[in-house]
């Protein structure tokens, strides 16, 4: 295992959860090793083991597993990002193994990519505006979400794999 093309993938209970294995796959295919983390309300979306069961994930679901005696390093990603959990990150909230971990990383200065997914009443709330500011100003990259008339939802993976790989590359 090298820790130079590590990915720990963050990922919280928004609807689009469901795209995490596609999102695990294309970052093992361009030779991540992908470390995943899901926050407890996941669970109260879908069923949490079928999303960590891609071959070649490496699932942490609980303290002292490895490699969190070496943590923080790598790249963080959290996709798709809840209105709360973007908001705890921003106010240094900690309160979950995957909130720990970003907190963490973002204060070891590893690069971080967010990828919000909320509704449109979430999206336009003004702790939103100011938890993207703050993050924006820690260097936290953010993929902004796709927004209809209808739906606000997570970007395409495509436009997450890229941010990742930009952010990743630069650091």
């Amino acid at each position: 295992m090298t820790d130079d093309k590590a990915l720990f993938l963050f990922a919280t209970g928004a609807g689009s959860c469901d795209r995490i294995p596609e999102m695990i796959r294309e970052f093992l295919a361009r030779d991540f090793t992908v470390y995943s983390v899901l926050t407890p309300n996941v669970s109260l979306v879908t069923p949490p083991a079928p999303l960590m069961e891609v071959p070649g994930n490496h699932w942490i679901h609980e303290y002292r597993q490895e490699p969190l005696d070496r943590y923080p390093f790598g790249t963080l990603l959290v996709a798709p990002c809840t209105f709360n959990t973007f908001n705890k990150i921003a106010l240094g909230l900690a309160d979950n193994l995957a909130t720990s971990m970003i907190a963490d990383g973002l204060g070891a200065g590893c690069p971080v990519v967010i990828a919000p997914a909320m509704n449109h009443g979430l999206w336009s709330h003004p702790q939103t505006t100011i938890s993207r500011e703050r993050l924006s100003s820690w260097g936290c990259e953010i993929v902004l979400p796709t927004i209809t008339e209808q739906w606000i939802t997570m970007a395409p993976i495509e436009d997450i794999v890229q941010t990742v790989l930009r952010v990743h590359h630069a650091g």
